[in-house]
């Protein structure tokens, strides 16, 4: 009986994988060979703020690889790559983009007013903005807009608004969810103790949604529920500081990752504490407005890395019978004593007519009437204001790996924060964006056509 010959087919199979990976590999290879590659721009000569934010480095070479920024050092010891677009800076300043974080973008959506606002805070040198509560479906669109440079304007962040039932009485609310029930829109939810609150996130979190923002008539035991359950989804929770009935100290001691409005902090210690926020009182001003509640409210953000979205400028021009400007702004001071991080945010409409954006008086006040250093308040607009968007590993700090997101001064802001109205120049995601291409939105032209 002669031998069985067995032939395995797995070396012709391997061998045939074998030639098409080959084959593959080479067409992968030819592509790779043909496809353009990044472009370098070479930002020299300028003084750009170091990482620390408290001092320029002169001379200084930046370099931008896409959206991209790849190296940061002396001119001369970094080398320029053979090609690079180079643009000299010579007397300039470098400082990161700025970061809006409490705007209103789509109270009422009206698209071409917000993309006329957003184009206005670009070239102000705002390279991203925190929505605070509106339509998402128009904010929706902005963002991707934005994300993707089809409109000229910064990154827009949102959140999905919860409030307890009786807010939704609020007209704004009801601007803001048109064609749907008050209190029903994923992004304008009212929340009850029967409310599915994990379901809740997560419709809220389909919007789009960087964050929830807890606005009014909430109780400290709901707010910490939303707390708890938005983190869980990896979404971060803003809230008013106080969210009546909640108390601030209620709301901080929740874990939220932002507060806004300082003057909502002088409710703290109030007997009884209003159940509404229709129902908020006027301050006493007859008595200190800064109490030991108070600093101990301070002392829990502090130690739990709550930011204050302190707010202030707003105050000065919308005047509240409910407290005076000069109460934010003790309040804050205070935070700023305590050490608590400050967000520079304006907690404005979506107001095109001025030529320069509302941050740049926001952060003013952080130093004329706050009385932080320049390097503070200029950290408050960029380091500060990335985490208030989950974007501290991204933006606010000129460092190899982090977007290309900065803005060309004229001036230092160092030494005069005024100097933050001297643009020269705005990069975002890569793209320069000079200051003498703007031309300000008017009525005639908003009424014929959509901005640019």
């Amino acid at each position: 009986m002669g031998k069985v010959r067995h032939t395995s087919r797995w070396p012709q199979f391997l061998q045939r994988i074998g030639c098409a990976g080959i084959a593959v590999l080479f067409i992968v290879t030819a592509w790779a060979a043909d496809a353009p590659e990044v472009p370098v721009t070479a930002y020299l000569g300028g003084s750009v703020l170091d990482a620390t934010g408290d001092r320029f480095v002169g001379d200084a070479a930046l370099l931008v690889r896409g959206e991209r920024i790849v190296e940061v050092g002396r001119e001369g010891v970094v080398a320029i790559p053979k090609g690079a677009d180079v643009v000299r800076l010579d007397g300039r300043f470098v400082v990161p983009g700025l970061i809006n974080s409490h705007v209103h973008l789509a109270t009422l959506a009206n698209p071409r007013e917000a993309r006329a606002y957003l184009r206005r805070e670009l070239y102000s040198g705002v390279t991203a903005v925190r929505d605070m509560a509106g339509d998402a479906r128009l904010l929706g669109e902005l963002k991707r807009e934005a994300a993707f440079d089809e409109i000229v304007a910064p990154d827009v962040y949102y959140a999905a608004l919860m409030a307890g039932p009786s807010f939704f009485a609020d007209p704004r609310s009801h601007d803001a969810s048109r064609g749907i029930e008050p209190g029903a829109a994923p992004w304008m939810r009212a929340i009850t103790a029967a409310t599915d609150v994990p379901l809740a996130v997560a419709e809220a979190r389909g919007t789009g949604a960087t964050g929830i923002k807890l606005y009014a008539d909430l109780p400290a035991a709901s707010v910490r529920a939303v707390v708890a359950e938005a983190h869980r989804q990896h979404l971060l929770v803003w809230a008013h500081a106080a969210v009546f009935p909640a108390s601030p100290a209620e709301v901080g001691a929740a874990g939220v990752d932002v507060m806004s409005h300082a003057s909502f902090l002088a409710y703290q210690g109030l007997d009884p504490m209003p159940q509404s926020y229709a129902a908020m009182k006027q301050v006493d001003l007859s008595t200190r407005h800064l109490t030991p509640a108070i600093e101990t409210v301070l002392e829990t953000m502090r130690d739990r890395g709550v930011v204050l979205d302190a707010t202030l400028d707003v105050e000065f021009h919308i005047a509240n019978p409910k407290w005076p400007p000069a109460l934010a702004v003790e309040i804050t001071r205070a935070a700023y004593r305590h050490g608590v991080a400050i967000s520079a945010g304006t907690d404005d409409d979506a107001d095109w007519t001025d030529p320069d954006s509302d941050l740049l008086v926001e952060i003013s006040r952080l130093v004329q009437d706050v009385g932080m250093s320049p390097a503070d308040a200029l950290r408050s607009a960029t380091v500060v204001g990335a985490r208030t968007i989950g974007e501290q590993n991204s933006m606010g700090a000129l460092e190899p790996g982090r977007l290309a997101d900065f803005v060309v001064l004229a001036g230092g802001p160092l030494r005069r924060i005024s100097e933050l109205r001297s643009v020269v120049e705005v990069v975002k995601h890569g793209i320069r964006h000079p200051r003498a291409d703007y031309h300000p939105v008017t009525g005639d032209s908003m009424r014929k056509s959509a901005p640019e």
